[in-house]
């Protein structure tokens, strides 16, 4: 065989990548696991801990660490044993198992299915709960966020904006149970092997856009300058904020019937900029801003309407009070950030509205 031949018809091996083993942890749903505490985000699912506190291990999960690192958190704990992840089971041996791709799963709180929401590429993933022997970032200090059970380089990791969090994985034998870490075997049939694919191709694409500089995980986050197309408050501004959508108009319309029903007096709507206003019979006269938003980013959403109703109110005659109209309910914290500041908050609750005014 002549030596062009050979550059030529190459073996196979040479034009074959390995593919890591793809291990998939399911948790909570938020908007950018960078935080609870201070943060403009709330956890959502992830079991009976995070939905009875608020809280959960997974807060930081997307945080780009002092040491460049991300520490992942998956829940293992049940009842009153701390589970072993079996690395066995994926060919591993040891205390740990590196060189994988982790992807993050959560349930979407509105339309359900588990949706892949992230990942960690080249990452470790150990057998037993490791603690660090001091915080790696201010923020899992906040949150007492004490150990992790996956490791890998923050810029190893991507975070999928809300949007983009389209890929559900399948239900059923097979597939992830109620055991929230699981991997594909290698002899898989069904939609085990085409589910993958599209997996992998997500991953591939976006590998292809962090190389051409148009988007990355977490570098940007490190340096506390997000880019303008993934910073969550600019995306909520620029999608709920720039023009009025047919959801501002549906929530509007709601709450306005909803006044109707507590016998709201001269209400008014889309006069001199405020959505409505309305003469209340303890509060007298109210001003209302309406801000659709996703689950969680009410904080967004009550942040832009302070300001939009001081504005109104300097405007306005007398000194009415100000409600604020959103999609979703907020967290404790997010509420306060209305209550404490002078601001009613209303959300839908059932068939009706809940709204919450400032103690007097």
């Amino acid at each position: 065989m002549s030596v062009m031949a050979a550059i030529g018809n190459p073996p196979s091996f040479v034009e074959e990548k390995t593919m890591a083993r793809m291990i998939f942890c399911n948790i909570g749903w938020m908007s950018r696991y960078q935080g609870i505490s201070h943060q403009p985000d709330k956890i959502v699912g992830g079991g009976r801990y995070p939905r009875d506190n608020g809280m959960g291990g997974e807060v930081c999960n997307f945080l780009g660490c002092d040491d460049g690192q991300v520490y992942g958190h998956v829940e293992s704990i049940r009842g009153e044993v701390d589970r072993k992840i079996r690395l066995e089971n994926w060919g591993g041996v040891g205390d740990s198992l590196s060189a994988i791709d982790l992807i993050w799963t959560a349930t979407h709180p509105t339309e359900g299915g588990r949706r892949v929401v992230g990942w960690y590429r080249n990452a470790t993933i150990f057998r037993e709960r490791q603690f660090f022997h001091r915080p790696p970032s201010k923020q899992h200090r906040i949150d007492e966020i004490g150990s992790y059970r996956v490791r890998a380089q923050a810029k190893d990791a991507h975070l999928l904006t809300i949007e983009d969090r389209t890929l559900t994985m399948p239900r059923g034998p097979g597939w992830l149970g109620q055991t929230p870490w699981w991997s594909p075997p290698e002899d898989a049939a069904g939609e085990v092997p085409k589910f993958i694919q599209q997996v992998q191709q997500l991953l591939n694409h976006n590998a292809q856009h962090d190389q051409r500089g148009k988007s990355n995980g977490l570098g940007s986050h490190m340096k506390n300058s997000p880019d303008t197309a993934s910073d969550p408050y600019i995306r909520y501004v620029t999608e709920n904020e720039v023009q009025i959508s047919p959801r501002h108009n549906e929530l509007q319309k709601k709450f306005e019937a909803f006044l109707a029903t507590i016998a709201g007096k001269e209400i008014g709507a889309n006069l001199e900029s405020v959505d409505l206003r309305y003469i209340d019979a303890a509060r007298g006269s109210v001003l209302v801003e309406v801000k659709p938003c996703e689950v969680g980013a009410e904080r967004f959403a009550i942040r832009t309407a302070m300001g939009q109703l001081l504005d109104y109110r300097q405007r306005a005659a007398g000194n009415p009070s100000l409600l604020i109209v959103i999609e979703s309910e907020p967290n404790d914290q997010d509420k306060r950030l209305a209550t404490m500041n002078g601001f009613g908050i209303a959300y839908p609750f059932k068939d009706t509205f809940k709204v919450l005014w400032p103690s007097r």
